[in-house]
């Protein structure tokens, strides 16, 4: 059975940070900020036999694992990563990826998230 990686992406992705200015600190940034759709579809795909998915930021591995704590996606994640850090050679090609960059190109299928 082929293992079939998913990445999640959490700025505007995973977390709805529309009118949250970026250096606002992520303890006071408001749990209404899940984008639950988003979240409900990590959730389903992580229950699947032949999935890995994994939590990626631009805000590197630690900020990763800091939001998944915090917003309880751990016990649905397999690991997090530094998006740009991500190494293929040692973690595998990501099959498909959700973010909510356009030009975001990280995996074999790149789905853009809508948030409007």
């Amino acid at each position: 059975m082929k293992e079939i990686i998913i990445a999640f992406d959490i700025d505007g992705t995973l977390l709805n940070n529309e009118g949250i200015p970026p250096e606002t600190p992520t303890y006071l940034r408001p749990k209404c900020g899940v984008n639950l759709e988003i979240v409900l579809l990590l959730q389903i795909l992580s229950k699947m036999k032949n999935t890995k998915i994994y939590v990626w930021s631009g805000g590197g591995k630690d900020y990763a694992e800091q939001i998944c704590r915090q917003y309880g996606f751990d016990k649905y994640v397999d690991r997090c990563f530094g998006k740009h850090e991500y190494d293929d050679t040692l973690f595998g090609k990501v099959d498909i990826c959700f973010d909510d960059v356009h030009s975001c190109e990280l995996a074999e299928k790149n789905i853009i998230v809508k948030m409007k």
